[in-house]
């Protein structure tokens, strides 16, 4: 080690006492530390501050080397080689990496079900946001128009300007009610187009799923459905409602009922859905038509007669099943006897006659 500019040999370098390291500030002031050895350079500006020091595996003159090296780091210093051995250190070992490994691993199977769930009540809280604003719009609807609660049902050929909806709704076999957003935009097709301008208010985000259309697979427009025990009009042949339960067509067919046990829409099935309304078969009989959403967690979400909107968490464990079932052209009629969720349903869609 020196401060003049003839470098010792790698014998005198190596030769450096411990004892002699680090050198105090007062003595060290401002000049450079230069260390030669093996062909390479190093240079620090201020000895007087040494991260290294001799022992623990380290020689005097690679305790230098090494204060040096993290002083150049620190200041910066550019264009400079180092190369640095401990003895008897080398990198992780094989175990070592696979206890890492498996740490990580371990980790994020904790946190992977923990991020999930949260996914799950994001969605299921922008689904819920969305409800309300249909809800919103349904009720405006009425107030416009003397009580009379918006028209529902499907359309077997959808046209322009006939039989409007509130959205307009078909059958699997029509490839344009999956994907054209003019079905829920347009005033053409739907009566809440001028309640409801953005088409994303209509989609579950949570859903992923496609519809095949000229061999392309294209996203989802709508997830939702309204109950067909409200509003049902198109077609008239093809009203699914029970003559032994209360239909609802104005708001004075529902006052003298609880409309916060009613629900209006469903968070409906990608699978399921595809009329404008939801379609449900009274009677113990076992069978669904359409299916609730269990995308949010084994989750639905509804909003209701009276304006609040709900998740509703379904508690048969054949009812993920049942909204699962059905590919891109879903499947009907789909029987699980005895489901309390199908009950549950029946239960809130209407009221029966005396």
């Amino acid at each position: 080690m020196t401060s003049g500019k003839n470098p010792p040999t790698d014998a005198q370098a190596s030769s450096v006492k411990a004892d002699r390291l680090p050198y105090p500030r007062s003595q060290a002031g401002g000049s450079r530390l230069f260390f030669w050895g093996s062909g390479r350079v190093a240079s620090c500006i201020d000895p007087g501050e040494f991260a290294f020091r001799p022992g623990n595996g380290y020689d005097a003159a690679t305790a230098v080397f090494l204060h040096c090296m993290s002083d150049n780091l620190r200041t910066g210093a550019r264009g400079r080689t180092y190369q640095v051995h401990k003895p008897g250190c080398g990198g992780f070992t094989l175990i070592e990496l696979l206890v890492v490994i498996a740490i990580i691993a371990i980790l994020a199977a904790l946190l992977l079900p923990v991020l999930s769930r949260a996914k799950a009540r994001a969605y299921e809280a922008q689904c819920i946001s969305n409800l309300r604003q249909l809800s919103v719009a349904w009720q405006l609807y009425a107030d416009d128009n003397s009580g009379q609660f918006v028209p529902n049902g499907f359309s077997l050929n959808p046209q322009p300007g006939t039989n409007l909806m509130w959205v307009m709704g078909s059958e699997h076999i029509v490839p344009t009610a999956f994907t054209n957003i003019d079905f829920l935009l347009s005033g053409d097709y739907a009566l809440f187009a001028n309640y409801v301008r953005s088409a994303g208010v209509y989609k579950c985000p949570a859903d992923k799923t496609t519809f095949p259309v000229s061999g392309l697979n294209q996203p989802r427009i709508r997830n939702y459905s309204l109950n067909c025990y409200f509003g049902w009009t198109y077609p008239a042949f093809a009203d699914p409602d029970s003559p032994s339960f209360n239909e609802f067509k104005k708001a004075s067919d529902l006052a003298p009922f609880d409309g916060s046990k009613l629900y209006t829409f469903v968070d409906t099935s990608p699978r399921s859905v595809c009329y404008s309304a939801f379609q449900l078969l009274m009677g113990n009989t076992g069978w669904f038509w359409h299916r609730p959403n269990v995308e949010h967690g084994n989750s639905g979400v509804l909003a209701f007669a009276d304006g609040h909107v709900e998740g509703r968490r379904w508690t048969d464990s054949t009812t993920p099943q049942a909204g699962e079932v059905g590919g891109s052209d879903g499947s009907h009629f789909i029987y699980y006897p005895g489901n309390t969720d199908l009950l549950w349903l029946q239960k809130h869609a209407t009221v029966p006659k005396p």
